[in-house]
């Protein structure tokens, strides 16, 4: 149940993110918006790493190079859900980037990157991906 929690919150507080970048954005330009998110972002974990007095960093030599860049892929995500945010609203976004997300998760597990067990996707899924996108489409007009 905690999981679930966490992974709500984190929904919260990506819809408020993705609001408050496209409003930032209208003022500075796209880019901008999301070294700022990007700066503020750093600066918060950081000050949580130090407040809790997590020393985990120090393990870092021990991350494989792809997954170092993590951090440069956020740069993309926020300048396409400004983007996207200014295009389409809240609602349409933050759909669509679930439904990418699902997407792009399923995909991972079939092919079993990063490490995770192969998974072979039945009929459910197929269809669920697919009510969702009607969703979205529905959404959409």
């Amino acid at each position: 149940m905690k999981g679930v929690f966490y992974a709500l919150l984190g929904g919260m507080f990506l819809t408020l993110q993705g609001t408050a970048n496209a409003a930032i954005g209208d003022y500075l330009g796209t880019w901008q918006a999301a070294v700022l998110t990007q700066g503020t972002g750093f600066v918060a974990a950081l000050l949580i790493v130090w407040f809790t007095g997590d020393r985990s960093w120090r393990q870092l030599s021990q991350v494989k190079l792809p997954f170092l860049f993590g951090g440069a892929f956020a740069a993309f995500i926020l300048f396409s859900n400004i983007t996207a945010f200014h295009h389409n609203g809240a609602a349409v976004t933050v759909s669509a980037v679930l439904i990418a997300q699902i997407i792009v998760t399923l995909l991972m597990e079939k092919a079993g990157w990063f490490g995770t067990v192969p998974i072979r996707l039945k009929t459910p899924q197929w269809i669920g991906l697919g009510l969702m996108i009607i969703g979205i489409l529905c959404l959409s007009f």
